[in-house]
């Protein structure tokens, strides 16, 4: 016998139940056939939690209801277009579809409190938080792309040109610990792999500009506080 995903059952002995018993060993009535709509990576869920339990899906969802408090949460029926999964089960009369789900998703909170289960409303309420960040990240992203200075023709070789790369008034307002502490400010915002406005060429000139504007400090400080502080 096999599950509807293709997922082998297991034989049930007394050895193997564990916390869920077998249907016949907790008095049910007789059984009609339930077919309860799921999205499918709840049904994938259970049919595995069932397989690991060494019983069926059927017995499975009757042990559960017996245990399932009725304020569950409910996975909830995907939506009307949406991917789908169907449960085929034998339960005695009486059960609606959301209340065999809420008792499979409190089977399988008990079975992996690492996997959290939410109603259909939250999971979309969590998807349009998404959708929302996401176009936020955009709109950040473009304006970042007005404003970020443009990579020049060459190499950099003027201080001018680093300084104000940098946003720097001119080339004798700053020491090496401000251009430092500025290059790691705008480093995140162009790396080429993790940018929010991932740049090669703005990169690299971010980096020419750094060692330009060091170089130009040491060089032009050759006397004074700052070169007492250098070890």
């Amino acid at each position: 016998m096999t599950a509807p995903d293709g997922y082998p059952f297991a034989a049930l002995t007394e050895a193997d139940a564990g916390f869920f018993p077998s249907a016949r060993s907790v008095g049910v009535s007789p059984a009609i056939p339930y077919r309860v709509p799921c999205a499918p990576a709840f049904a994938e869920a259970a049919v595995r939690l069932a397989v690991r339990r060494g019983t069926d899906l059927s017995a499975l969802a009757a042990a559960a209801l017996l245990l399932a408090p009725e304020r569950t949460p409910d996975p909830g029926a995907p939506d009307d277009g949406a991917e789908r999964a169907v449960l085929e089960l034998r339960l005695p009369p009486g059960h609606g579809d959301a209340a065999i789900r809420r008792a499979l998703a409190a089977a399988l909170a008990l079975a992996e409190p690492g996997c959290r289960l939410m109603p259909a409303e939250e999971a979309g309420r969590l998807e349009g938080a998404v959708e929302t960040l996401t176009y936020r990240n955009k709109a950040l992203a473009h304006a970042l792309e007005r404003v970020s200075f443009r990579p020049l023709d060459g190499k950099l070789t003027q201080v001018r040109d680093a300084a104000q790369m940098f946003g720097f008034v001119n080339e004798w307002c700053f020491d090496e610990d401000r251009v430092v502490k500025r290059f790691r400010e705008l480093a995140p915002v162009y790396h080429p792999d993790t940018g929010v406005v991932a740049c090669r060429d703005r990169m690299a000139q971010l980096i020419d500009a750094r060692n330009l504007l060091i170089n130009h400090v040491r060089t032009a400080y050759r006397s004074g506080p700052w070169t007492q502080r250098r070890p």
